[in-house]
């Protein structure tokens, strides 16, 4: 019996409770930028330029450092950009953007419980004197002027002026209506006509405009080479020249052209490469060998 109740006292050992999964954690603004610059193998700097904000803006944006941002309605400005200049869906971001911005706390207004009293005072009685006299002081001139006026004479009606009868205007005059020349035609408004000049016939078509050739430029004077850039959708180049200045630094648009000189060897890059037609010196060049990722580094010697 001891043995039984021993048992009975000693306490069940708990169930461990099975672990629930984790939910998998969500990527913040500052990762996602980044990864969307380096697929375009930009830096940080490139993309301050692109944006022409300062470089700390760039860097503050892709460490979530948004304290150091103007603003709330600023940063969503510069996100879009930013999604503008790696072409990407700028939704992406700012959701990232929605789920880790602070948020703005509203001060919290005090409000006074405390009763005020409106106490209801008399008017003290010299300002009753002072109506009354300040009244007695304005209607008593006007009783004395009609008590002074009233002699109980009727009052007559007025007589009606006398209408004098104004002379009737003469007659008009049956006037001759003389009506100016029809104009003349304007092709036969030059009384004498050129020798051997033509009349335009009217409706003539209009004769339609060649279109534009595409641009490609010789090359130029003085050691110097020249590169043309046609393109044929939105892709971002840079040029450097032999001393390693950037002499072409641009986001264009679909239908531009761009030409520029310098002293080679450059050192080119394009982002979305196949959207791009380069010529260099004149000659077309192609852009196929050096493209990765739709972004082509190459060198024109």
């Amino acid at each position: 019996m001891n043995d039984e109740a021993q048992q009975l006292e000693t306490p069940a050992e708990p169930v461990a409770a099975e672990p629930t999964p984790l939910e998998p954690a969500q990527p913040q603004l500052g990762e996602l930028l980044i990864a969307a610059r380096e697929r375009w193998n930009l830096t940080d700097a490139d993309l301050a330029r692109q944006m022409r904000l300062a470089l700390r803006q760039v860097q503050a944006l892709e460490q979530n450092r948004f304290e150091d941002l103007p603003g709330n309605t600023f940063v969503r400005g510069f996100i879009r950009n930013y999604a503008r200049v790696v072409q990407t869906d700028p939704e992406a971001f700012l959701q990232a953007y929605e789920r880790c911005r602070p948020r703005e706390q509203q001060p919290e207004i005090e409000r006074n419980n405390e009763q005020i009293e409106f106490q209801n005072k008399p008017l003290p009685k010299w300002v009753w004197y002072l109506g009354a006299l300040l009244l007695l002081a304005l209607v008593a001139p006007l009783i004395i002027y009609l008590a002074l006026h009233d002699d109980g004479a009727p009052i007559q009606a007025a007589k009606p002026a006398k209408t004098v009868a104004s002379p009737a205007p003469p007659a008009p005059q049956d006037v001759p209506l003389i009506l100016p020349p029809p104009p003349a035609v304007l092709q036969n408004s030059s009384p004498n006509p050129a020798p051997g000049a033509q009349a335009t016939p009217p409706n003539v078509p209009a004769t339609p405009v060649p279109a534009a050739k595409v641009l490609v430029p010789e090359p130029a004077a003085n050691g110097e080479a020249s590169v043309a850039l046609n393109f044929e959708q939105d892709a971002w180049v840079e040029i450097r020249d032999k001393s390693g200045k950037i002499v072409f630094s641009k986001l264009s648009h679909r239908g531009e052209t761009q030409a520029v000189q310098g002293k080679p060897p450059f050192s080119v890059v394009v982002g979305n490469a196949a959207g791009v037609r380069i010529a260099y010196n004149g000659k077309p060049f192609d852009l196929a060998p050096h493209v990765k990722v739709n972004v082509a580094r190459f060198k024109l010697e």
